[in-house]
């Protein structure tokens, strides 16, 4: 009996979050005008291929640019580093390392949308182990393009046309 009491709740609960239009993060519900996609860029870039997986994963049909389809370009990723500490001898300890791209949305018919994406993110200077503080920059850059990519989806899931 306190087992179907359990489940009737839940189900009523389940019911009263979706009727309310709660959705869990990570969603991917792009706008149906963006379900055909032509996406442009530098096609080469690891960062164009996980944002290309991230939009099919989503649904989109990556499509030719024919005029009558929205068009999503990448613009070059930008990345740059500055000293965030030192020490008493002068000695770099910390970075901080400055991630960013901009890409545009062309619908038909509408005026373009710029959008920015921009990240900070710091990391120690390991002078005495260079390959860990190599592979740790390398590792961090992969994350902020994978970040990119992810809030790229988000920025165009908020869209309405």
């Amino acid at each position: 009996m306190l087992t179907r009491i359990k489940a009737g709740g839940l189900i009523v609960l389940t019911l009263l979050l979706a009727g309310c239009g709660f959705q869990l993060r990570g969603g991917d519900n792009l706008p149906p005008e963006l379900q055909r996609l032509a996406l442009a860029g530098d096609d080469k870039t690891p960062f164009y291929r996980l944002v290309s997986a991230r939009l099919q994963r989503a649904g989109v049909q990556l499509v030719e640019p024919d005029g009558a389809t929205p068009v999503l370009t990448l613009a070059p990723l930008g990345q740059g580093n500055t000293v965030a500490s030192v020490n008493a001898r002068a000695d770099t300890l910390e970075y901080a390392m400055r991630f960013g791209t901009r890409f545009t949305l062309d619908m038909p018919g509408e005026p373009r949308q710029v959008f920015n994406v921009a990240f900070n993110r710091s990391f120690l200077d390991k002078s005495d182990q260079a390959l860990a503080s190599s592979r740790e920059r390398q590792q961090l850059q992969d994350q902020m393009e994978r970040e990119a990519a992810e809030q790229i989806l988000r920025q165009l899931n908020r869209l309405s046309f």
